[in-house]
């Protein structure tokens, strides 16, 4: 997002929309389930690390998995767009180990059963 606000203005998410990181917060997901009735709950985040064989693989599958990233690439210029795809390249080549990009991920676990 850094890449991409240096040529437009991007408001804060509504942490009601749906996207990547719409239940990330600690407690969020499981007071849902709460407020459902659900019982035998559990919250946990488990992190690691994400591969990536290179910085080009890594930007072609974060082009895929960010919907929202999409809209905003088709703002800019082409000029602009070589520009932030260069910058979001230089910045994952920052995690390389060996031949390999290793990106930090935490991934959010909330079980919960049916009364």
């Amino acid at each position: 997002m850094d890449a991409l606000r240096k040529f437009i203005e991007l408001s804060p998410p509504d942490p009601e929309q749906p996207g990547l990181f719409r239940l990330a917060k600690t407690g969020e997901l499981l007071g849902i389930a709460e407020q459902a009735g659900l019982q035998g709950l559990a919250d946990e985040e488990m992190t690691g690390e994400a591969s990536f064989e290179s910085a080009d693989e890594y930007l072609a599958s974060l082009m895929d998995m960010a919907a929202p990233l999409q809209g905003l690439f088709n703002k800019l210029s082409q000029p602009q767009r070589d520009e932030a795809r260069i910058e979001i390249k230089r910045t994952a080549d920052k995690y390389k180990k060996g031949d390999k990009i290793f990106l930090p991920i935490a991934v959010r676990i909330v079980v919960a059963k049916k009364p």
